[in-house]
């Protein structure tokens, strides 16, 4: 492969990883089948079919496409689509056209088994899912509802920031069920492709016989993204309908969305409180030892030859802990750098550079201000910052104190001196809310969710 095909390959990995990071059923059904061919200037030759898939990626998906290819190293890249390439998913067999045309291929393979790991691996299951303290609950809850569907936890409700594990448990639950019983009519789609189908039939064949019909044949629904029936109440009814007939039946519904159900604006309140009914799961940002074994999972299942070691592996689960997604964005991005390079084992500061912009996201996201987080908690507990800064002792007061100073010193760099003096205390009072909280989170449900919102309200700033 020569310097240009190495340069757009590794370009597309980026940019094909922020198109999966934003809507994976987009990339799945389009950009996953685009090949990156050659870079001229700051132009990225991409291969595509025919004409016809050309003129929709360019109709309906120039915004998306250009919003990835920019900002990559400090670039905004343009593109160029070339029709007349069909994408490659399996190793040729020996071809007759000469040696380099051969290595060319092999090289488009490994650059793309490498994009698509994500996809290929074990095809998300509960096996290839990580379990640590962080997203136990809902794992356990998921794998109840594989064993026995609508006998326990019926809805099931799993929300959480994008890129945590959600979508893989409800794979991982049509994929048990599927395997176990060809007879189970299992219905997995986004929300998003549910109302699509909905209003194709509302204007299109003015009549939602179909769309009825085929959902009533359906033993287990499962749903992601349900925050987007937000504000839709033509869907809103009708899905409260379909809810209803699931229930009522005792079929199983899974529901997966970025919010609590009081969390999602313009939700009919008979909706919520069906959401509400059954069993409300968190999935939250894996811990280090999580992220660590995620990354030593794919590195065995990805790569051929070892050009990631423990030291590498340690130094993303350290730096990246935002979201799983967002990592294995990352690890795809050095093993396809390693695929190409042909330098051996790559060194911490190789990867410091190729990821600069990733890296530059998750110190931001850490460079919360103590202020920010003050005013966040005193606005969820309905408080002024001046009371969290005052003398009251109130319970009204204390707790959401020692959860502002809890969350001050878990999520910014300030030391428990820092920590008190920003709350006028000393650093005695930070050590103990960093004890007392956890504890609290632990006992009281209410403390526990109030923390859980309040990071993930933190996470958006």
């Amino acid at each position: 492969m020569d310097s240009q095909e190495c340069c757009a390959a590794n370009i597309w990995v980026v940019a094909a990883n922020r198109l999966q990071e934003q809507n994976e059923h987009l990339f799945r059904q389009w950009f996953q089948k685009i090949t990156p061919l050659k870079l001229e200037g700051e132009t990225l030759t991409l291969g595509v079919s025919d004409d016809f898939f050309a003129s929709i990626i360019e109709d309906q998906y120039a915004d998306l496409l250009t919003e990835a290819l920019s900002d990559i190293d400090g670039k905004n890249y343009g593109y160029r689509l070339e029709p007349g390439h069909e994408p490659v998913l399996e190793e040729p067999a020996p071809a007759t056209a000469g040696a380099t045309a051969e290595t060319a291929q092999k090289k488009n393979n490994a650059i793309r088994k490498i994009i698509n790991q994500q996809n290929t691996l074990s095809e998300h299951t509960f096996e290839t899912f990580i379990v640590d303290t962080e997203n136990g609950c809902g794992y356990s809850a998921a794998r109840a509802v594989a064993d026995a569907p609508g006998k326990r936890y019926n809805p099931l409700y799993l929300y959480g920031v994008s890129g945590v594990g959600k979508t893989h448990l409800l794979h991982a639950i049509a994929s048990e069920l599927r395997q176990k019983s060809s007879r189970t009519e299992v219905c997995l789609m986004t929300c998003d492709e549910m109302l699509n189908e909905f209003y194709y039939n509302l204007l299109e064949k003015k009549n939602l016989n179909s769309f009825r019909n085929r959902l009533r044949k359906v033993d287990v629904l499962l749903v992601d993204d349900v925050q987007m029936l937000s504000g839709k109440k033509q869907m809103q009814t009708e899905f409260f309908n379909v809810f209803n007939l699931f229930y009522n039946r005792d079929k199983q519904i899974v529901l997966t969305s970025d919010r609590q159900p009081c969390e999602i604006e313009k939700l009919d309140k008979q909706l919520e409180s069906r959401f509400e009914q059954g069993m409300i799961a968190e999935i939250c940002p894996p811990e280090y030892e999580a992220r660590l074994s995620i990354l030593q999972q794919m590195r065995s299942e990805t790569l051929v030859q070892n050009t990631m070691d423990d030291t590498l592996l340690e130094f993303l689960a350290k730096n990246i802990s935002s979201n799983v997604r967002r990592l294995r964005g990352a690890f795809i991005r050095l093993a396809s750098y390693a695929s190409f390079s042909g330098k051996g084992l790559l060194s911490i500061e190789q990867a410091e550079e190729l990821l600069q912009s990733q890296l530059a996201q998750e110190s931001s996201a850490r460079d919360l201000s103590i202020e920010q987080i003050q005013q966040t908690v005193a606005s969820h507990f309905g408080l002024q910052i001046s009371d969290l800064l005052g003398e009251r002792r109130s319970r009204g007061i204390a707790e959401p104190r020692m959860i502002a100073m809890y969350l001050s010193r878990e999520l910014t760099q300030n030391s428990s001196n820092e920590v008190g003096t920003a709350f006028r205390r000393n650093h005695a009072t930070v050590l103990h809310a960093e004890k007392k909280v956890p504890a609290l989170a632990s006992s009281d449900e209410n403390i526990r969710r109030a923390i859980s919102q309040i990071r993930r309200q933190l996470q958006k700033k």
